[in-house]
């Protein structure tokens, strides 16, 4: 047979039954000194002979594997719903205390006995005029003394009552020189409406710089 040496290729033609041992056999290349450990190859399996009257079984049918299904999605948590509906309760009963509160006074206008519930509480019902609002006042002096004049609006969606009116006049140093209590232009006002109202003090002193006018119960 014929060894070559795996570093530097050279051949040599040995004795095949001296390196038939089953362990291999330890053998050094004359030319380069190299030593190695030499096993025999396994012998190949001869290939099958087909023996005549013979059938090739057929292959094994593979049963299919089930099919993968996700698993149902969770139900969900009832104590979630009910959290959910106490939170709007909440949110409801807040909604309605802030109404109470910043609208007493339509509150108010559509059942006055509230007021009573909300003097309880500690709270103005129906402030005086509640509803209403002074604008435009302007004052005009002459040489018989000073005329004031300004609107009274309603800004609510329901008739209001008007109170009377308390006008003063103040010097520079902002205190009273002079107050007259006048009536209402007219009783009520529907919604939207505005009342023109005229308030003339004769005589008047000199030092009267300035004028306020608000509601009062008389």
């Amino acid at each position: 047979m014929i060894l070559a040496c795996p570093a530097c290729r050279t051949r040599y033609q040995v004795d095949a039954r001296a390196l038939a041992r089953p362990a291999g056999r330890t053998v050094r290349c004359a030319e380069c000194g190299h030593s190695w450990l030499y096993r025999r190859p396994a012998p190949v399996p001869p290939e099958p002979r087909e023996v005549p009257g013979t059938v090739d079984a057929p292959p094994l049918a593979v049963s299919p594997r089930a099919a993968i299904t996700a698993p149902p999605p969770p139900r969900p948590h009832q104590g979630g719903a009910a959290g959910g509906i106490a939170l709007i309760l909440v949110l409801l009963l807040a909604a309605l205390a802030g109404l109470m509160y910043f609208g007493r006074e339509r509150v108010v206008a559509l059942w006055p006995p509230a007021a009573r519930l909300y003097a309880v509480v500690g709270l103005p019902g129906d402030a005086l005029g509640g509803g209403l609002d002074i604008v435009n006042v302007t004052s005009t002096r002459n040489p018989d003394g000073i005329i004031v004049e300004g609107d009274v609006t309603n800004r609510l969606d329901l008739p209001r009552p008007i109170p009377e009116l308390r006008v003063a006049l103040r010097d520079a140093a902002q205190k009273e020189v002079a107050v007259k209590v006048v009536d209402p232009p007219k009783p009520r006002l529907l919604p939207g409406e505005t009342a023109h109202f005229v308030a003339a003090f004769m005589p008047v002193s000199d030092a009267a710089v300035g004028v306020v006018v608000t509601f009062t119960a008389g």
